[in-house]
């Protein structure tokens, strides 16, 4: 007896010393209820309950700012406004996108995420002081073309950020079972939008959403603090022999490795750009339509019940429709659904050009973008180098959805400028165009669903 128990002693001696022993327990597997969602262990359950909190907080400043933004231009100035400052908007996006993929290509995502945040608290105090003393009435062809500037600034690199710190916690497998239950964050973003601004508007007014939207921005900096458990370390440097570093090769703008000569990220780019352009396209029409029939607490309501509508169509998409299409049917099937949305939408607006139409076209545009189409995008982007990948994140989700609109406001302008027709007069041959434009993205879609089958395993690269 005692000898037994002298070995067990020395046994479990041997194991505590033993180099080869993993330094922690693997994480056990979790209830059926979350193993029936994709969830197998419980750091999974941590890491994606982490992830869509900074998903819905992150969503919810996109709501907000693109709402009071919008609200405002329209209010302060016209819809004919609009093309202008979609112009504007895809400069200034030319400068800041390749600006803060340098900055994190020099620090981390993390980090940029919390200087932005900072950074833009002030600006954005700045234009509510400014609404609220008058100034703005006294310069409102600066102010109020320049705020809606700043917020489509400021969604957009915040959604690249996101986006570029969420995925990295996770590998290509686990976001193909889980990306839809951390898009679930959006969904709870948009009821969470609608109700905010109701309650707001009703005890003040539309301007009082800016410091609701500044809080969120301080709030975000907490599950973006905590991802960072979950983020892969940079590999080590190569070096020399000696162990000094290696030296650094410069490489030249046609370089293979740049990420801009990547057939994939090309693809990618075409995608998003014919993307971005239709969905702009149902962005004027509903913001056009909006302006020629109600006031601003009226542009602010119908736009956050806009958002509490697709909450609900994003919490069945991302819950029941995303899980099949990534993990059963296949990316093609995926990649089409968005395209087919917008056709549909479309065909009615060329029917009925009214704020209930608008509103349907604009709440399938946000249902499906949303939730399928950004999740597939996700996954396309894990097939991507990891060292391209912020560079082409950037320059995709950040310059292309920018361009897009850029050169659609262009086009407005000189049809405006050639024709003298209004904004609202724009709406039925923007629904020809947009539907055009949709049938087009089929064959994109399928080429680059065949590409993404055919790329490598970037995680074990």
């Amino acid at each position: 007896m005692f000898r037994h128990r002298l070995l067990t002693t020395r046994r479990l001696r041997e194991l505590d010393s033993d180099p080869a022993r993993p330094t922690h327990m693997e994480s056990p597997e979790t209830p059926a209820c979350l193993a029936g969602l994709g969830i197998r262990t419980w750091d999974e359950c941590c890491k994606v309950f982490t992830v869509t909190c900074f998903c819905f907080t992150a969503n919810t400043i996109l709501l907000l700012g693109r709402n009071i933004g919008a609200t405002m231009l329209l209010t302060g100035l016209s819809a004919d406004a609009l093309p202008y400052v979609m112009v504007l908007v895809g400069v200034f996006i030319l400068f800041i996108m390749p600006i803060t993929a340098y900055l994190v290509s020099i620090s981390d995502s993390g980090t940029v995420l919390t200087g932005m945040t900072v950074s833009m608290c002030g600006v954005l105090s700045g234009f509510f002081f400014m609404f609220n003393t008058g100034i703005a009435d006294m310069y409102p062809k600066i102010v109020y073309p320049m705020f809606f500037v700043v917020e489509e600034v400021v969604d957009s690199v915040l959604m690249v950020l996101f986006w570029q710190i969420g995925m990295l916690c996770f590998t290509k497998d686990e976001a193909k079972r889980l990306i839809g239950i951390v898009n679930m964050g959006a969904a709870l973003a948009n009821l969470a939008n609608g109700v905010t601004v109701a309650v707001l508007i009703h005890f003040f007014s539309a301007s009082a959403i800016l410091p609701a939207q500044m809080v969120l921005l301080i709030v975000q900096l907490i599950p973006n603090f905590i991802c960072r458990r979950w983020i892969p370390k940079n590999k080590e440097e190569p070096k020399k022999a000696d162990g000094s570093p290696a030296d650094v090769v410069e490489k030249g703008c046609c370089d293979a490795d740049a990420w801009y000569m990547n057939p994939f990220t090309q693809l990618i780019g075409v995608w998003q750009f014919a993307t971005v352009l239709t969905f702009s396209c149902i962005e004027f029409q509903y913001n056009s339509t909006l302006a020629h029939f109600l006031d601003a607490n009226g542009i602010a309501q119908v736009t956050a019940n806009l958002a509490s509508v697709a909450s609900v169509g994003q919490t069945i998409v991302n819950l029941m429709i995303t899980p099949f299409l990534l993990q059963v049917a296949g990316v093609w099937a995926a990649l089409l659904v968005t395209p087919t949305a917008y056709v549909l939408g479309e065909f009615g607006i060329m029917q009925e050009q009214t704020v209930r139409m608008v509103f349907i076209c604009r709440s399938m545009d946000f249902i499906f973008r949303y939730t399928v189409s950004d999740n597939t995008k996700q996954i396309l982007y894990k097939s991507v180098p990891p060292k391209q990948l912020i560079d082409a994140r950037a320059f995709t989700d950040g310059s292309v959805k920018k361009l897009a609109p850029m050169l659609l406001g262009g086009i407005l302008i000189g049809v405006q400028g050639y024709t003298g027709l209004g904004a609202y007069q724009l709406v039925f041959p923007l629904a020809v165009f947009a539907m055009a434009a949709s049938a087009g993205l089929v064959p994109i879609v399928l080429f680059l669903a065949k590409m993404a089958d055919e790329q490598p395993n970037t995680e074990m690269m």
